[in-house]
């Protein structure tokens, strides 16, 4: 908007190979929306595109995964999925679910970015323990941990999504659009907004 003011450009990544993303949350908020809208905006700026969505034991409330890869030419991915210690960017809906064995796998330091939702969904455990505690900052620790502070950029999404947007259910694109600002989403701006359009969700 223009009463934030003109943001910089970023500068997109170059593609020399396939590009692995990672969308990691909670089902029903939104995550195969996302591995979707990238899919669509890759078609639009002329990528190799490959997408495969990855549900837990519950599509609701479950852990969700959506791998997304990008690439110059279809024929340069030869995978269906972001392989182990292989992600360029995990775009973090949901710390519990980033800081998974499933995520953190394939997370390498010097490789990947996550941009992260710093604030969690509490989980199952919170019905059966008034004790419980969210670790959403413990989560925020280890992925830091695993791929160094400047490989990671994290902040509270639900409550901003609340604030400027009315409801939570805008974290996710809030998230891809913090990522494409910090320049590790390599797609253009333009495709992106002209997917959302199309998907029309």
């Amino acid at each position: 908007p223009a009463a934030l003011g003109a943001l910089p450009e970023p500068v997109l990544p170059t593609l020399t190979q396939a590009y692995g993303l990672v969308v990691a949350g909670v089902g029903g908020t939104g995550v195969i929306t996302i591995g979707q809208l990238l899919g669509m905006a890759g078609h639009i700026d002329g990528k190799g595109i490959i997408t495969q969505d990855a549900a837990g034991l519950a599509q609701k409330g479950g852990a969700t995964w959506s791998h997304v890869l990008i690439a110059n030419h279809q024929d340069e991915i030869r995978t269906t999925r972001v392989s182990m210690a292989a992600a360029d960017l995990i775009i973090g809906c949901d710390p519990i679910v980033s800081a998974s064995k499933e995520t953190t796998l394939r997370m390498r330091a010097g490789r990947t970015h996550v941009a992260l939702n710093s604030n969690s969904t509490p989980t199952a455990a919170f019905v059966k323990n008034g004790n419980w505690q969210n670790p959403a900052e413990k989560c925020v620790a280890e992925i830091t941990a695993q791929v160094g502070i400047d490989g990671v950029g994290s902040f509270d999404a639900d409550t901003l999504a609340k604030q400027l947007l009315g409801d939570t259910i805008y974290v996710n694109p809030m998230i891809l659009g913090y990522a494409w600002q910090k320049g590790w989403v390599p797609l253009r701006r333009e495709s992106l907004v002209r997917a959302i359009e199309l998907n029309d969700v």
